[in-house]
């Protein structure tokens, strides 16, 4: 019953698209680059889905549409567009493919909004200021311009990193992010959850709300009908419902099939109250606070760590006096680092730490990092 009203409710949605307010500058959620000029890129992949046309803003001195493609993938982990031989060949964003002759090809636009892109010569086209480009992918029979688009999101903006409330226990770890969607300005909240593998976000849930006095869910026959957080809630029905969505960070967000759903260790799973027209995502969350006091392994930090997540070199520094004695203890419990700061500053190398999240400690002081 859970999966069958969730594909009813995801149906609703195709048939709903159009009924919000045209996608314009102020609705773009990821900007990309630097400079005094802006472009906004629409990309649909015409595939059918609820979901198929993103936008991203792109910040630059002149260019071309090339150029603000590669920048775009260099900075956006989800998004790749490769060129071959001046020609845009292949595009994915998230589970979204469009492969260039498998079956269709991709098409470019121009134009000074949304409304009026048409075809140009490729994307070799020079970037004007406060100009819109449009890649679809398209038979050419006819050709099909880029349709309404939804804000790609920021991987980034969010992550295990920014949590300050974490519960459950376990070597995995999940973060639970609940959007309200109730326009009162701060309205999407996180939570960190650890686990064993195989748990689902049922579990979760609920274990979250024995822990967080401040929220409650109610599942009733596997579907998650009403939650409350404070002054926020959402009952199912009334007049919308709540849809669950999947992810590996906030851009590649992916609608999912309830709260049966397997936990996997460093993903994300959302909650998000809407009218399905059309089903709205998470949006960038604040992290939910620990009312009754943060427990030790996610005490307030009174040091920086970067950048976050790190690959090769961790950055840090404290305002505490004196020699800090800093260890790094894997979610298992294994330490992979021990070490003294001297001067209120220092550098870690993390190249040989597999991926994951850690806790770091420097004197008293803890917050989980991210490895990648």
């Amino acid at each position: 019953m859970n999966s069958f009203r969730h594909v009813f409710l995801f149906l609703s949605a195709l048939a709903g698209i159009s009924a919000h307010a045209q996608f314009n500058t102020a609705d773009v959620q990821y900007w990309i680059g630097t400079g005094t000029d802006s472009t906004i890129l629409v990309v649909d992949f015409q595939d059918g889905t609820a979901d198929a046309s993103y936008a991203w803003g792109y910040v630059h001195d002149g260019g071309t549409a090339a150029d603000m493609l590669t920048a775009i993938t260099a900075a956006d982990v989800n998004f790749t567009a490769e060129i071959t031989s001046g020609f845009l060949n292949t595009v994915t964003y998230g589970n979204h493919a469009g492969v260039g002759g498998s079956p269709n090809f991709w098409s470019t636009w121009s134009g000074s909004s949304l409304a009026t892109l048409t075809s140009d010569g490729g994307i070799a086209a020079n970037l004007g200021n406060h100009d819109w480009y449009g890649c679809s992918y398209t038979d050419f029979s006819p050709a099909l311009a880029p349709t309404e688009p939804i804000a790609a999101f920021d991987p980034y903006h969010f992550t295990a990193n920014d949590v300050t409330y974490w519960s459950g226990s376990g070597p995995d770890s999940t973060v639970l992010v609940i959007d309200f969607q109730d326009g009162t300005g701060t309205s999407s909240f996180a939570w960190g959850y650890l686990h064993a593998a195989g748990t689902t976000a049922a579990t979760m849930l609920n274990d979250i709300a024995a822990s967080d006095a401040a929220l409650s869910a109610t599942i009733t026959g596997g579907f998650l009908m009403d939650m409350t957080y404070g002054s926020h809630t959402g009952l199912g029905g009334s007049p919308n419902y709540w849809s669950t969505w999947s992810g590996t960070n906030l851009g590649n967000w992916h609608m999912c099939t309830g709260v049966d759903t397997t936990l996997g260790n460093g993903d994300l799973f959302g909650c998000s109250y809407t009218d399905y027209n059309p089903a709205l995502r998470p949006g960038y969350p604040d992290a939910a606070e620990h009312i009754t006091g943060i427990a030790a392994h996610v005490a307030a930090p009174s040091f920086q760590a970067w950048p976050l997540p790190a690959t090769d070199v961790l950055h840090v520094t404290t305002s505490a006096t004196g020699q800090q004695a800093v260890t790094a203890t894997s979610l298992a419990g294994q330490r992979v680092y021990h070490g003294n700061l001297n001067g209120g500053a220092g550098t870690i190398d993390v190249n040989a730490w597999a991926p994951g999240l850690y806790l770091l400690q420097v004197g008293e002081a803890k917050r989980m990092i991210a490895v990648q």
